[in-house]
């Protein structure tokens, strides 16, 4: 959120405590005459994000992508980090829950009643429960003959 801090003949655009840019606009008042029309002179300034970054472990990988794409290793790094912010933009991060055993068990045949077919992956996420333990009840469910795995 931005707010005008100045008069109208020199107007400064002033830094709003909620953001980390700030910006300044300079108006400078110039005769007009009638075939002329006069834009408003504009400065603008933006504050930058500097990392120092130790590369060393990646720096052979690094100059392949630079040499490969034609690029600078500054713009090689954005485009990494843009690229691995795309992917993780649509992760979903399960807190699994600390549940004893067979109250796991009842509520994964609770979950798989009146299912046809279920994926093991499918009731940890729901349940929130370790995939390893809901392997170790579909297997014992399975031998109860409660399931049956698919060929």
């Amino acid at each position: 959120m931005w707010r005008w801090s100045s008069p109208p003949s020199r107007q400064k655009l002033s830094r709003d405590t909620s953001s980390n840019k700030e910006f300044s606009i300079k108006f400078y008042s110039v005769p007009q005459s009638k075939n002329l029309f006069i834009l408003p002179y504009t400065t603008l300034y933006m504050q930058r994000y500097i990392y120092p970054v130790d590369l060393t472990e990646v720096e052979d990988e690094l100059n392949i992508i630079v040499e490969k794409l034609k690029t600078s290793k500054a713009e090689a790094i954005r485009e990494a980090i843009r690229h691995y912010a795309e992917e993780l933009r649509g992760l979903e991060v399960v807190e699994l829950r600390d549940v004893p055993k067979e109250q796991a068990k009842e509520e994964v045949k609770e979950f798989i009643k009146g299912k046809e077919r279920v994926w093991a992956d499918e009731i940890a996420d729901a349940l929130r429960l370790d995939l390893s333990l809901v392997n170790d009840i579909l297997m014992e469910l399975w031998s109860e003959g409660y399931v049956e795995p698919e060929d």
